[in-house]
């Protein structure tokens, strides 16, 4: 599979060199076609809107369902387009922003280490590039050698590989931070007397099945929810806090730090998870289209 790779990867590097508002063309054409013609999901996205929003009429789902859609497109073209960003080229388009710095700097520095909960809203893609977002060209207190970026290795060995490039393509210097989330739990322990900052997606279904898995009220919705970050959190006495991603305009992304707990060990996973879908959903309720509803987070209810 190593020519299908370099090709694949050829063709996505060429592609990124191209200015930003280029893909947001193209992300046009990727949105009609993955909602009108391949018809990609449609049928779980509205069955997820019409679960999570049972106050709103069938027109105004397929209106969120829409505006979804058109930001899927957007998502893509703006993940191709970082897999060819430079710290100086993300200087320039400043597609994220940082606010709430200071309270994360805070729990850092007042506790061992820091998990950040994140999901699927905003561009998850975009969360490698944490340290090539300072752009005022400051050293700040959070770089490579103490981010920490967790992922759930893809099915595709190629694919992997590619997205691993595509995801920390602005780094210069190496970065062991990219952590498989199978290897979190070895790797904090190893690293528990340096503080670092763990950064966990973590509203998916959980990975592995328990025999009495954590149910929380999410969306309307009894929802078995991953419990590995709060545990690890609990465990090593982290703080914790969550990861708000509102989108400004197309483009244009905010990274909000807002703190859940500065112990956990002081917690229940319950109460910290609890507290983690409390805050998405808020955020969920301001801008609908702008969480992945094609995944079928509820699949106790949606199987």
């Amino acid at each position: 599979m190593i020519i299908p790779r370099v090709i694949v990867r050829s063709l996505m590097r060429l592609l990124a060199l191209l200015p930003l508002r280029v893909h947001y063309a193209f992300a046009r054409v990727v949105s009609w076609l993955a909602e009108k013609v391949f018809r990609y999901r449609v049928a779980d996205v509205m069955v997820n809107l019409g679960r999570s929003f049972p106050e709103r009429d069938y027109s105004e789902l397929k209106t969120i369902c829409h505006r979804f859609y058109r930001h899927f497109g957007n998502l893509v073209a703006e993940a191709v387009w970082f897999g060819g960003s430079s710290a100086r080229r993300l200087h320039r388009q400043r597609i994220v922003e940082f606010d709430g710095l200071d309270e994360l700097t805070r729990l850092y520095e007042s506790s061992p280490s820091v998990m950040v909960l994140m999901s699927h809203s905003g561009n998850w893609e975009l969360y490698g590039g944490f340290a090539s977002f300072n752009y005022t060209g400051k050293p700040m207190i959070f770089d490579n050698s103490n981010v920490c970026i967790v992922y759930l290795q893809q099915s595709s060995k190629m694919w992997d590989e590619i997205m691993r490039r595509n995801r920390l393509a602005p780094m210069t210097e190496p970065f062991e931070g990219y952590l498989e989330s199978r290897r979190i739990l070895r790797y904090a322990i190893e690293h528990r007397n340096e503080k670092k900052v763990y950064n966990f997606i973590t509203d998916q279904y959980p990975y592995f099945s328990k025999k009495d898995p954590l149910h929380v009220s999410f969306m309307n919705q009894d929802t078995v929810t991953m419990t590995g970050a709060a545990d690890l959190a609990r465990k090593l006495g982290m703080s914790v806090c969550f990861l708000s991603t509102p989108e400004v305009e197309r483009g244009k992304y905010i990274f909000r730090y807002i703190p859940i707990c500065q112990n956990a060990s002081e917690s229940t996973s319950e109460e910290i998870m609890s507290k983690y879908y409390a805050l998405l959903e808020e955020d969920i309720r301001k801008q609908p289209w702008n969480y992945l509803w094609t995944h079928r987070r509820w699949k106790i209810v949606n199987q």
